[in-house]
């Protein structure tokens, strides 16, 4: 008796591209000293500063307000004749917040280049600034609040590693909080976008008093 073997059928299913578009394009080359780049709706015509926040590496934030909505966001500007460094990390930094949408990392808003060479983000503001400023004020948090934080750091970086995105410098002045104890994902300048899942990131970035020890 002959002996039947059913074929069986295998599909095989690619995996489906993402139809979600970025907020705004990737920063265009330097602009010529006669115009103003922009990758955004909001230009510096629209925006009003209001005072300083905090200055480093290389630039100064600014909390600003737009003319005719009277929102509220954070200015990011590094500085023309910043060290190059830097302004490849701020390029970096544009690169990945256009690539993300999550409640748990820092949203931006655009980004322009002006004349002078100055490189600007408009970011959402975080009231309440960062969670080492908040620390450094009012002492260490109780249980519920550190788990309350945790919760919403882990689901950034659970998000962050879903789009192939490693981060590398968690640290409290990298987490900034809302008037509502919003906790979000900032600051992304030494940041790596793996090209595949599998591969390795070998380099190490950040404080050794943050590192665990098998790193040290």
């Amino acid at each position: 008796m002959a002996l039947v073997r059913e074929r069986r059928q295998i599909n095989l299913r690619l995996p489906e591209l993402s139809d979600r578009r970025p907020r705004f394009p990737l920063p265009l080359p330097p602009a010529s000293s006669t115009t103003t780049t922009s990758t955004s709706a909001i230009s510096c015509n629209d925006i009003e500063k209001i005072h300083v926040i905090g200055h480093g590496n290389g630039g100064t934030v600014y909390k600003v307000r737009h003319k005719r909505t009277s929102q509220i966001y954070a200015l990011k500007v590094v500085h023309g004749d910043s060290d190059p460094l830097v302004r490849r990390q701020i390029y970096r930094e544009i690169e990945i917040l256009r690539r993300t949408d999550s409640p748990y990392i820092v949203q931006c808003h655009g980004s322009y280049e002006k004349p002078s060479g100055d490189i600007v983000i408009v970011m959402e503001y975080m009231e309440l600034g960062t969670l080492d400023s908040i620390l450094q004020k009012y002492g260490t948090f109780d249980e519920p609040k550190l788990s309350h934080v945790a919760r919403q750091v882990l689901s950034g970086l659970s998000y962050l590693h879903g789009q192939k995105i490693i981060h590398r410098d968690i640290k409290p002045s990298n987490l900034l909080v809302n008037k509502d104890m919003k906790v979000k994902i900032a600051d992304f300048g030494v940041s790596k976008i793996m090209q595949r899942t599998l591969d390795a990131c070998n380099s190490y970035v950040g404080y050794l008093c943050l590192h665990e020890p098998g790193k040290v």
